[in-house]
């Protein structure tokens, strides 16, 4: 990871305590306040509660780790409508499909759909004016 120059503002006091603790404790500034952006971090991290497992599963999910159906094998859930339900609850993004499935199945309902088709029929055509004319005779 890079690294990145930043500029801000602090009190003289705060700065001047600052220098005397890196004197005291060797280092510099530059370590002190880098070591001090990376513990709050830590820190952050270290109050998160540890996510339960079936979280842990819709977040494979999620990200394309495993399947739905395996998920709903995993949380002994019905069928993959709950995970879908269950990734609604939590906000997670659905996972998004390979575009060779996606391909695949789109083939195959379209397969489906053509052997369902009927023909039409062709009806004989109907004369044009056909009441109109024998008025006339």
């Amino acid at each position: 990871m890079g690294k990145t120059n930043i500029g801000f503002e602090i009190d003289e006091r705060d700065l001047a305590n600052a220098k005397a603790f890196v004197a005291k404790n060797g280092g510099s500034l530059n370590k002190l306040v880098a070591a001090l952006f990376a513990s709050l971090a830590r820190e952050e991290t270290r109050n998160l509660p540890a996510p339960n497992p079936a979280s842990t599963v819709l977040m494979q999910v999620s990200a394309g780790k495993i399947s739905i159906m395996e998920a709903a094998r995993q949380l002994e859930l019905p069928d993959a409508g709950y995970v879908f339900h269950r990734l609604s609850e939590l906000g997670l993004p659905l996972p998004r499909l390979d575009a060779t499935f996606v391909a695949g199945q789109l083939s195959s309902a379209q397969a489906a759909l053509d052997d369902c088709l009927i023909e039409p029929t062709t009806a004989g055509k109907k004369k044009r004016g056909g009441s109109r004319t024998a008025a006339r005779a």
